[in-house]
């Protein structure tokens, strides 16, 4: 595993979109320089008005309030350059995340995150732990310019005073470094307990039905509660000591202060401070303690960006957190979003053989299959069966690259070529998936088989192919009719043969089904069965029904995790 480089990682997050970042950056910078100009005309002022200089004192308030309107329109432009830097620094690695997630192999192709609700905490508080760790660093920056500036003003008059200005950063940095465990260990066990209670509550959503009708409300609100309680510990320990940072931080600035005064106060006993020396320090004092408490929070955010790029870093192809920060385009302007993005697919590959060669996938529980050997021919349809547990479902996903919490070998050839990437070549045109238990999305019918623009033909030939154009025609709305989350309103035996009409809508060479009958009548199997041979389709499906035997060219049983041999 790659050691992570915060400082590196967070710098490429910034620069993706150099105009705006730098844009941002340069006004914030700008708007805490101001202050140094108005100190100093402030000094000014008093000085022509101790002597009576009645004409520089009107010309110095007149620059004060040129130094104010610009000062007021330089924040305005910055918090908006800012805000649209911001956007793009979180859509940047939002991206990322996703395109890991929904890639099939490839060089993207990510760990599958493990619930929804830890991708919830993935794709929202991650990235806004780096964007506030950015965030700082830019306030940093722009306390920096102030102080060194402010420095060089204030050293003119008393250059003890200035040195004294130090000591708040040093503390700062030396106690900050100090819980420097302290605050990871605290944020991993944060984000921990919010990502159990965002996947409970994502459960409870989807599974609503059956947690009232097994009267099961009263101990899954406890399980609720003892999450919630647990993360209320953690968020309350995490908040207080990010809290105490930022208290120690003022705290420290303010002793610097102090100790300024204290340092200055024999020159204004004895009066070699004159007014306009006084009125240049009082104007800076309430500025200056912004970079010692910027420098404890910049230093706090950047454990806990540490443990935000951990965390991402799981879900990014090869584990590699660097791809989090991968250059990518993002059309959230709205001259981009005119474009949809062209819709790419592999190139498609005929079929003729499919030969899988000592095929082993176990987990580390030790389940799984082994010893695979397994040959598909053009325009078949071979039925694999076996016990529940057997291993049916893993050797489906292992053949075709998707089963990633196993330990895979063995070999898998389409035409004599070795297939080195399955997940990336076994998608439409090539092949389609159904798995066990099909995913349907809050759409209409047409969006939830196409997922993306499809030719209209395609569109009515698949879901003839999948015995369902007649329920299709009864809805009120045809393929526009919305289905409802998860597809509720469909009967359990149409979602399943939407999820099949999606599987055939791209005609792929090869078309792998897992345990399609669980939700079908004989009768509607026995169609659809006839269907896909009258296609001419190559098929290979799991079934336990007699129909599916009759009519498969080859039917295949699995016994503990291997081929029966007879």
């Amino acid at each position: 595993m790659k050691p992570v480089s915060i400082w590196r990682l967070a710098w490429r997050v910034a620069e993706h979109d150099r105009r705006t970042f730098y844009s941002g950056w340069l006004a914030f910078v700008l708007f805490f320089t101001f202050p140094v100009l108005i100190g100093w005309l402030f000094g000014r002022g008093f000085d022509a008005l101790s002597v009576g200089d009645s004409g520089a004192v009107y010309a110095v308030a007149g620059l004060l309030v040129v130094c104010e309107v610009a000062r007021m329109a330089t924040i305005h432009y910055a918090a908006i350059m800012w805000t649209q830097a911001w956007v793009h620094m979180q859509t940047l690695l939002r991206g990322n995340l996703l395109a890991a997630q929904v890639a099939s192999g490839g060089v993207e192709a990510g760990q599958p995150v493990g619930s929804a609700g830890e991708a919830i905490t993935h794709f929202r508080d991650d990235t806004e732990d780096v964007t506030l760790f950015i965030d700082g660093l830019v306030d940093v920056s722009a306390g920096l310019v102030f102080t060194v500036l402010a420095g060089f003003v204030l050293g003119s008059a008393d250059a003890r005073a200035t040195a004294v200005l130090l000591l708040p950063l040093v503390t700062v940095a030396i106690a900050t470094r100090a819980l420097d465990t302290r605050i990871k260990r605290y944020r991993v066990a944060d984000r921990a307990a919010t990502a159990a209670v965002s996947g409970l509550l994502g459960d409870v959503m989807a599974a609503a039905t059956t947690v009232k009708v097994n009267d099961a409300i009263d101990p899954t609100m406890n399980r609720l509660r003892a999450l919630v309680d647990h993360r209320g510990h953690t968020a309350v320990r995490d908040r207080v000591l990010d809290e105490g940072v930022e208290a120690f931080s003022q705290g420290s600035a303010d002793i610097g202060l102090g100790l300024v005064l204290v340092v200055s106060a024999a020159a204004f006993a004895s009066g070699s401070f004159d007014v306009g020396e006084l009125a240049l320090f009082t104007a800076y004092l309430g500025w200056l303690s912004f970079l010692p408490r910027m420098v404890g929070r910049v230093l706090a955010r950047r454990k806990q960006a540490g443990v935000a790029f951990e965390r991402m870093r799981l879900l990014v192809a090869d584990d590699d957190v660097a791809n989090t920060v991968a250059p990518r385009s993002l059309p959230i302007r709205v001259k981009q979003r005119r474009d949809r993005p062209p819709d790419h697919r592999p190139e498609r590959v005929a079929l003729d053989r499919l030969e899988v060669r000592g095929l082993t996938a176990t987990y580390p529980s030790g389940a799984g299959v082994r010893g695979i050997d397994l040959t598909i021919e053009r325009g078949s349809f071979t039925v694999l069966t076996g016990e529940v547990g057997s291993g049916k479902s893993t050797l489906l996903r292992a053949l075709l690259g998707l089963a990633h919490q196993a330990e895979v070998t063995g070999t898998v050839e389409w035409n004599g070529r070795l297939l080195t990437d399955r997940a990336a070549f076994l998608v439409p045109p090539n092949a389609a998936f159904l798995p066990q238990v099909p995913q349907l999305i809050s759409d209409s019918v047409g969006d939830n088989i196409g997922l993306g623009p499809v030719d209209e033909f395609q569109l009515v030939r698949s879901l003839e192919l999948a015995a369902v154009s007649a329920d299709i025609a009864d809805m009120p709305s045809g393929i526009g009719t919305m289905i409802g989350p998860r597809g509720l309103r469909l009967s359990g035996g149409q979602r399943q043969r939407v999820a099949t009409a999606r599987a055939l809508v791209h005609a792929p060479e090869l078309v792998v089904l897992d345990d399609l009958s669980s939700a079908l009548d004989v009768e509607t199997e026995l169609q659809l069965w006839h269907n896909l041979a009258a296609a001419g389709m190559t098929v290979l499906a799991v079934s336990h029904r007699a129909v599916a035997f009759e009519r498969a060219d080859r039917v295949v049983r699995l016994v503990a995790g291997r081929l029966d041999a007879g």
